[in-house]
């Protein structure tokens, strides 16, 4: 199995990557893979072609940004962002339960500069995020379930691209409305204008 694993490894006509939803893996080729990884970039919509590296730039942008909020705030220290780093990527998950077998496209950011201060700013507005309608777990999920009266429907919702989807200017808006309009909720110890510039 181990030398099968690693001759399949070497060839270049060939990828290997996980299936969508299920633990299993999938053989795709590799030009069948790159064509439809392709597809998913070139939809301008999403996506801008850059003709450099803009890392140095964004990374001079954040840390003046953090110099502000931690000015405004005594309450609240960000961390400068030092170091070198890396662009995030693409890669793409096949959907084997879809008809051609799209990919679900995942843009990893862990080697990039924003990454962790994005992991700081999750745990910061954790708290504000509304509830009610969310379920953490699928063992939370069954709970419901099994303690439901037994009427009405349930209905499974398949958005196509989901994160490559998401209304960005939108989203950011409610979670301004949430956390600095919304009398039920905390008040956070960040300018409003600082946080929109970091998010």
């Amino acid at each position: 199995m181990k030398e099968a694993a690693k001759a399949l490894h070497q060839r270049e006509d060939i990828a290997v990557r996980r299936a969508d939803i299920t633990a299993a893996f999938v053989l795709i080729k590799t030009a069948e893979y790159h064509q439809k990884l392709d597809a998913i970039l070139s939809d301008s919509t999403k996506f801008e072609r850059l003709t450099k590296n803009p890392t140095d730039k964004i990374k001079k942008e954040a840390n003046d940004i953090i110099s502000s909020v931690n000015t405004a705030t005594n309450a609240m220290h960000l961390p400068t962002i030092i170091g070198d780093y890396s662009l995030g990527y693409l890669y793409g998950n096949v959907k084997t339960h879809k008809n051609g077998n799209p990919l679900h496209p995942i843009i990893s950011q862990t080697p990039a500069l924003m990454y962790g201060l994005a992991k700081l700013l999750n745990q910061i507005l954790t708290p504000y995020v509304p509830s009610r309608y969310s379920l953490h777990s699928s063992t939370e999920f069954l709970k419901k379930i099994r303690d439901s009266p037994g009427t009405g429907i349930i209905a499974s919702l398949d958005i196509e691209s989901l994160f490559t989807n998401v209304p960005v200017d939108e989203t950011i808006n409610i979670i301004m409305d949430h956390i600095y309009r919304d009398p039920s909720t905390p008040q956070l110890n960040i300018p409003e204008v600082s946080l929109w510039a970091i998010l």
